[in-house]
């Protein structure tokens, strides 16, 4: 094992928090003359990461990200902003050598979509060893064979499972982890490399392979990796076969004796997939909803009068879109100049933002779309693994609660009929819709995995998250982003409007929906005491904190409860159609909340009411914190 600067191994948690406080204490001597130059509290923000006690030592990932978000929120001279840079290179480079060389165990949880931990704490070289040793544990048992229609393990075998990954931070790394331990069982490998979360989902599928492993934490921040699994169909696995993931994995973690990696060549059971010209074969052949070559007609048609802007956010969806365009198509919307894509470099820090599409990162794509002077326009921001996009014009910006209404009511507008397939926390706007046009909704839990059976059954034409997830029937029963940007494409070219104009029109036949949210970071905690704590404040949120019939005040208001649902945290239905819910993060450790008021009409304070809600809906998480007592 290598050993660091102090010639100590850092295998062992001892010796690692002792190699990241001789690491914080290096690094903060150099950036003294950077922090004495930065502006207002920042300086002390990021001092006390690098001097925290807590049992993990130093809390060197977010010292970076507090670094990232200095400098996106103020211009530095460049010299500054280039040694904020170089520090958060050094962090992740240092955070690197722990992931390769430390050797102790976490405890594994699949979230709402997988697992996920910081590199070089939870998620090691090791650690993925074992999980991955766990997935194909899981994979042997009678409930995935039975359910994936496979005889025995030999015909998973000869399946293969796909690998992909986003554009994280040892990536390949990773990857080659779990290429090693498929190869010790003599497992097909069907190698995507980089490739969006929803391709991988169709792909898989085309290739008939077992299943498949997905190396992403999706949106979250640049410290975190992950792992994703799904089953046969696609469709993100459900807690039946993640439950088993986490035992298996677990079990490794804890087991006694030294934990052996699997070391052997993978090369000769390893093809390269080529996922991009597959994604674009899959659409072109079998999707219900997409005409690609009826859209790309209309491009070229309209190229002169329409500007798009895309925001790849240095992840795995670069070069997809411009694949499902076509050669053809591309080249007409660039010598138009109707086209631009940003953020297409490698960059595993994201800019020093977190790469999720939200209203911050939307405003500089929006600029650009006012700058443009095209009568139609359209800007879309994807997350790393291109399973989330946030949607935009040169008036709007349209988050999936907004979105969700334009590209239903236009699957309706074309003749297409169908069910709705929604969560708890999404906006209600789209199933107004639904139900007034005699379609049904489905509302499940939070999770893609709960939208299986509307999609797959034919339930569903469409489903949706708040989260900024989207797919549809016959595309694929994973959320998937550059179907959203289909949708909104194709929302646009068949009306000839922009999705601004479409939503208000919408709003003034189905009402007026305004959802906002909130939430509640849980800092420097364990895996294990996040799971105690989140489950002790859920048990006094679910436990009767809030009745039916109670009255609960709203800003200056008392708003009676019609009714409560337990069925994904606490939501709080009030009599006027507005509610409140709060549940736990399935992918962090933070507490979310949401909230929607509802008018028939325009309502002029609608921003007051938002911020009242969302006040109110702290006050009740922070009387269930109390209740349930400090994190242990």
């Amino acid at each position: 094992m290598e050993t660091g600067k102090s010639g100590e191994t850092t295998g062992n948690l001892e010796a690692m928090v002792k190699a990241k406080r001789d690491f914080a204490r290096a690094l903060g001597e150099d950036l003294v003359p950077v922090l004495a130059s930065l502006p207002g509290e920042w300086p002390a923000k990021i001092k006390v990461n690098f001097e925290s006690r807590g049992p993990g030592g130093p809390n060197l990932w977010e010292a970076a990200n507090v670094l990232g978000a200095c400098f996106n929120a103020h211009r530095l001279p460049d010299e500054v902003r280039a040694s904020c840079v170089d520090a958060i290179t050094r962090i992740r480079e240092f955070q690197g050598r722990l992931a390769r060389e430390s050797t102790v165990p976490t405890t594994v949880v699949f979230g709402t979509s997988g697992w996920r931990e910081a590199i070089g704490e939870g998620f090691t070289v090791e650690n993925v060893h074992k999980v991955v040793r766990g997935i194909i544990a899981m994979m042997k048992s009678g409930e995935f064979l039975r359910g994936n229609g496979y005889a025995d393990f030999e015909a998973v075998r000869k399946a293969g499972v796909l690998i992909l990954r986003d554009n994280r931070f040892m990536g390949d790394e990773f990857m080659a982890c779990a290429m090693r331990e498929l190869a010790a069982e003599n497992i097909a490998i069907h190698d995507a490399g980089e490739c969006p979360t929803g391709v991988g989902s169709a792909i898989l599928t085309e290739l008939k392979a077992a299943g498949s492993i997905n190396f992403t934490p999706s949106h979250n921040p640049m410290e975190y990796a992950g792992i994703k699994f799904n089953p046969a169909d696609g469709g993100p696995a459900d807690v039946n076969l993640t439950s088993l993931i986490e035992s298996r994995a677990n079990a490794l973690m804890s087991g006694p004796g030294t934990f052996s990696r699997a070391s052997g060549d993978y090369r000769p059971l390893r093809k390269t997939v080529n996922a991009a010209d597959m994604f674009t074969e899959f659409v072109e052949k079998k999707s219900r909803v997409f005409d690609l070559k009826a859209l790309r007609s209309w491009l070229r048609g309209n190229a002169k009068d329409l500007f798009i802007a895309v925001d790849n956010m240095h992840g795995s969806s670069r070069g997809y879109i411009q694949n499902l365009l076509g050669s053809d198509t591309l080249g007409a919307l660039e010598a138009a100049g109707s086209i631009r894509f940003y953020n297409t470099e490698e960059d595993y820090s994201f800019h020093g933002v977190k790469p999720e599409p939200n209203a911050r990162n939307q405003a500089i794509l929006m600029e650009e779309l006012k700058g443009s002077g095209r009568r139609l326009t359209l800007g879309v921001a994807l997350d790393p693994d291109a399973d989330r996009i946030r949607f935009a014009d040169a008036r709007l910006d349209i988050d999936m609660n907004r979105f969700s209404a334009i590209g239903y009511a236009n699957l309706l507008r074309r003749g297409l009929r169908g069910g709705l397939a929604t969560s708890v926390p999404s906006s209600g706007f789209a199933s107004e819709i639904a139900r007034k046009r005699g379609e049904k909704v489905s509302e499940t839990a939070v999770g893609f995995k709960n939208f299986r059976g509307p999609l797959s059954k034919g339930e569903a034409i469409m489903a949706y998250e708040e989260s900024d997830g989207i797919s549809f029937g016959g595309h694929t029963l994973e959320k998937c982003a550059l179907a959203g940007f289909l949708s909104s494409l194709d929302s646009i070219a068949s009306s000839g409007r922009n999705l601004s104009d479409l939503y208000l029109e919408l709003r003034k036949e189905y009402g007026w929906f305004y959802p906002g949210k909130g939430g509640a970071d849980v800092k420097g905690v364990s895996v294990e005491a996040w799971q105690r704590y989140k489950d002790a404040v859920m048990k006094v949120l679910e436990g009767g904190l809030v009745k039916e019939g109670d009255r609960i005040k709203v800003g200056a208001a008392e708003k009676a409860v019609a009714r409560t649902n337990i069925s994904d945290g606490l939501k709080i239905v009030f009599t006027d159609r507005s509610w409140i819910l709060l549940r736990p993060s399935g992918t962090e450790p933070k507490f979310r909340y949401y909230y929607e008021v509802v008018g028939e009409t325009e309502l002029a304070d609608a921003e007051a009411l938002l911020a009242a809600y969302g006040n109110a809906a702290a006050e009740i998480l922070d009387r269930a914190r109390a209740k349930a007592g400090p994190v242990a």
